[in-house]
């Protein structure tokens, strides 16, 4: 049975405030049974500071100077984009323990248009000195990201999808700390993806198997920072690497990736499956922007065998 991300980013808040009296929580009048649990418990912990989410920014930096350790939880169009300039200079600058939560990663909210796409997020924060970067791909990973972010001590954010999906990894036997996982072994190739579109990439691997391709999947769920040279062993020996993000093809997975392979002097084939560099208007569901921009499983393993 699937868990909801939100239901397991909240238990994680939760979990976070019980034992650390420090922690509050802000949001722009967004919902969620999760905070209205935290508000019936600690409501003098919980702050609604209405739909003004520069303002918030700047709150969450200023309790922080005053000694407490922030989360704050809207939805990622707005609590990145829209207050860019809060975050950099009143959180990230005096590098101060602040955590974004933003609910609606990549296109979860694709059907309301540029204004609620999640897309760019992840270039825009990327840019941000001191800044730790989360994409869970499983409510597993989701929970842990809230505990490394919180725990780090720094300016955090967490991107959160709406998906209901079945645990990915063991929280039991999994070290979240290295912020990858490998999730499926190969030898030929390997898909590099992050968040939901892990599950495109293991299900385009299993199916490359069945015709005698050894294909690997390595889910990057922490995008910032990243162990280069970890990343960068687990692409050594391969004959092709694709990457696969539901994001802007600038700054995001295949960039980092890239990035990689360059800092390391890996020469080995590359191509990069992302939503492009533009915008998607009106209804661009999850579902037709996977076959409209080339991020379908059909999509993935069309580009693993023009590649092998």
């Amino acid at each position: 049975m699937g868990l909801d991300f939100r239901d397991a980013v909240f238990n994680s808040v939760i979990e976070v405030m019980r034992a650390d009296p420090a922690a509050v929580i802000l949001t722009n009048d967004m919902g969620a049974m999760g905070l209205d649990a935290i508000r019936a418990e600690m409501p003098e912990r919980a702050f609604n500071v209405g739909i003004a989410e520069q303002n918030m920014m700047s709150v969450a930096g200023g309790m922080a100077l005053a000694g407490k350790r922030v989360f704050v939880y809207g939805i990622i169009a707005h609590v990145t984009a829209r207050c860019f300039e809060q975050v950099k200079l009143d959180i990230c600058v005096p590098n101060l323990p602040v955590t974004i939560i933003g609910v609606g990663a990549g296109l979860a909210y694709g059907v309301d248009g540029p204004t609620h796409h999640g897309t760019e997020d992840i270039a825009i924060l990327r840019s941000l000195g001191n800044m730790h970067i989360y994409n869970p791909a499983d409510a597993t990973t989701a929970f842990a990201a809230v505990k490394l972010a919180h725990g780090a001590r720094r300016p955090g954010y967490v991107r959160m999808d709406k998906e209901v999906l079945p645990a990915l990894y063991d929280a039991a036997s999994m070290d979240f700390s290295a912020g990858l996982g490998m999730v499926a072994e190969g030898t030929d190739a390997v898909i590099v993806s992050t968040g939901v579109q892990t599950w495109t990439a293991k299900a385009a691997a299993e199916a490359l198997a069945k015709d005698g391709l050894s294909v690997g999947v390595i889910d990057l769920f922490r995008l910032k920072p990243v162990d280069g040279g970890r990343l960068a062993a687990l692409l050594s020996g391969k004959r092709a690497v694709v990457t696969l993000e539901e994001a802007v093809s600038s700054g995001g997975v295949g960039t980092i990736v890239a990035e990689t392979m360059a800092d390391h002097g890996l020469g080995i084939r590359l191509k990069r499956l992302s939503l492009g560099d533009g915008f998607l208007l009106g209804s661009a569901s999850r579902e037709w922007a996977a076959g409209h921009c080339g991020l379908s499983q059909g999509h993935v393993e069309q580009a693993i065998r023009d590649l092998l």
